[in-house]
């Protein structure tokens, strides 16, 4: 193995390019490094690399998770939107109670099938019972009683 010492101004030459503090860890600037060869590119992305290498692992690994997170919560917010969608729009007469999880399904994997279920006209199916003639007041009204009615 051979010695892999840098001498001090080379060393402070690096640690100046990379943006980072006198005192840094030699795993920050190797960190800041690898996020350089990834990324070759313009300033910003060199900015970038030497404060993501400055704020160590531990935050990196907290902004990883915090990300994670948030997936979770946006997933979790897109279904309660998709069910309130499909909920309201059984309430309201647009699809079948039988037909929910279908909508359910539908939108989730097609976003733009919400417009579609939103498009659907109010009461297109019927909600409240149908096919009676007549209210109870028109029991009185009738010319002749039957026979068999005493």
């Amino acid at each position: 193995m051979t010695d892999t010492t840098i001498p001090e101004a080379l060393w402070t030459r690096l640690l100046e390019a990379l943006g980072l503090d006198a005192d840094t860890e030699i795993e920050t600037v190797v960190v800041a490094v690898e996020e350089l060869t990834v990324a070759p590119g313009s300033q910003n992305a060199v900015a970038a690399a030497a404060s993501l290498a400055a704020a160590g692992r531990d935050a990196l690994d907290q902004l990883k998770a915090d990300a994670e997170q948030g997936r979770v919560l946006a997933a979790a917010a897109k279904k309660r939107d998709i069910d309130d969608l499909v909920t309201d729009s059984v309430r309201r007469g647009k699809i079948p109670p039988s037909r929910a999880q279908h909508w359910t399904n539908l939108i989730a994997a097609d976003p733009t099938m919400a417009a579609t279920l939103s498009s659907i006209a109010d009461n297109t199916l019927p909600i409240k019972e149908l096919g009676y003639a007549g209210s109870q007041d028109d029991k009185d009204e009738l010319v002749e009683p039957a026979a068999w009615f005493r």
